[in-house]
């Protein structure tokens, strides 16, 4: 299977966020978080998510796949941990790209729902949880796609 570099994933993401369809797709005032998978190719998938106010995802990793996300609409905060809790505002238009392994949680604390668009290559196949305990993340167990998601 052919994996996509990270920067192209951001790419991927953008160029199917032109799509004006995408923000009929999953209902913005559900009250949980909600996703469905758009399209799967030998080179990546392609998510979208729809992001009631305060929800996230709590720390998980996207195991062996490099990723991207877009903001369709809304904005989320994504949390990475690099020895240092580091908080990134990501607004509708801007893009995030990240290498196989990066954990983070993301949220959207805002009080309107927020709808993204995200790429993963190669397709994912496991994803690690964690807790975040201050000054480490503790793994909690992996999930694997078609178990738990």
């Amino acid at each position: 299977m052919t994996q996509l570099a990270v920067l192209p994933l951001l790419e991927v993401v953008r160029e199917h966020a032109a799509d004006p369809d995408l923000h009929h797709l999953l209902d913005p005032t559900a009250p949980e978080r909600s996703w469905v998978r758009l399209l799967t190719t030998e080179a990546y998938e392609l998510w979208l998510i729809s992001w009631p106010p305060g929800s996230g995802t709590d720390w998980h990793d996207h195991g062996s796949a490099a990723g991207a996300f877009t903001v369709l609409a809304g904005s989320l905060v994504e949390h990475t941990f690099d020895g240092g809790l580091r908080l990134f505002d990501v607004h509708a238009g801007d893009g995030k790209a990240f290498s196989a392994g990066h954990a983070h949680d993301v949220r959207n604390p805002a009080q309107a729902p927020a709808l993204s668009l995200h790429a993963y290559s190669p397709r994912l196949s496991t994803m690690t949880r964690f807790r975040f305990r201050g000054d480490r993340l503790e793994p909690l167990g992996v999930e694997r796609a078609g178990e738990e998601w």
